[in-house]
């Protein structure tokens, strides 16, 4: 298992390029921006992307997601839940200016496979699983990876989570969805939605809104 990790966008959202370096098949997680570098490293390494892993349907989660499908034909993975924000009004609505700024790179085909606890794909040998976490929005969701890599999108953060006072984010869900991290058994490489990667045991021992989630 390789894992490349980009930071792209405005807004520095973490975006993971996951592939097996001898089948070579391979998926992205969380496409944010900069399709064109996306798309320039896949094609140098020859990988045969099969599915485009979306947390949820926030703009600077998905603003690639057009171009890879149109350029890979990777399946498109996303929460039902999230399906409000395919519309850029919904999207961008929260961000002003600088949301309607980006309204004409807003490109997204929608999904062909609609996650919901437990749906699982499995590309180069590799077993992609998704966790309900909501909170941050409806549709939020960890990715497990071979039970030893969490992506967390903006749940979990390196001491911190995502925020929750945006349209359809939810604190009493997000408290829930932490504790639920807290409890997965052993410990996993947490890979974020934004700033630093972490591990699950690190996140435990000291983030304060996780440890809040524990004493509710």
């Amino acid at each position: 298992m390789k894992i490349k990790q980009f930071c792209v966008g405005d807004v520095a959202t973490n975006c993971y390029l996951v592939y097996d370096e001898t089948t070579l098949e391979g998926a992205i997680v969380d496409p944010g921006d900069r399709a064109d570098m996306l798309l320039a490293d896949i094609e140098d390494k020859k990988i045969k992307l099969k599915y485009i892993l979306l947390t949820h349907a926030h703009f600077d989660h998905i603003l690639a997601v057009g171009a890879l499908k149109k350029a890979t034909g990777a399946q498109v993975v996303v929460s039902k839940e999230d399906e409000y924000l395919f519309d850029a009004s919904a999207s961008l609505s929260p961000f002003g200016a600088y949301g309607r700024q980006l309204m004409n790179r807003f490109d997204f085909p929608g999904a062909d496979i609609w996650a919901q606890e437990g749906t699982e794909v499995t590309f180069g040998g590799m077993t992609a699983k998704y966790l309900s976490t909501p909170g941050h929005t409806p549709g939020s969701c960890t990715i497990m990876l071979d039970n030893s890599i969490l992506f967390t999108g903006d749940t979990l953060f390196c001491q911190s989570c995502g925020r929750t006072d945006l349209p359809g984010g939810d604190w009493r869900a997000m408290l829930k969805s932490l504790k639920r991290l807290y409890d997965l058994p052993s410990d996993y490489q947490v890979m974020p939605g934004h700033e630093s990667l972490s591990t699950l045991e690190r996140e435990r021992a000291s983030n304060p809104y996780m440890q809040q989630a524990v004493k509710q």
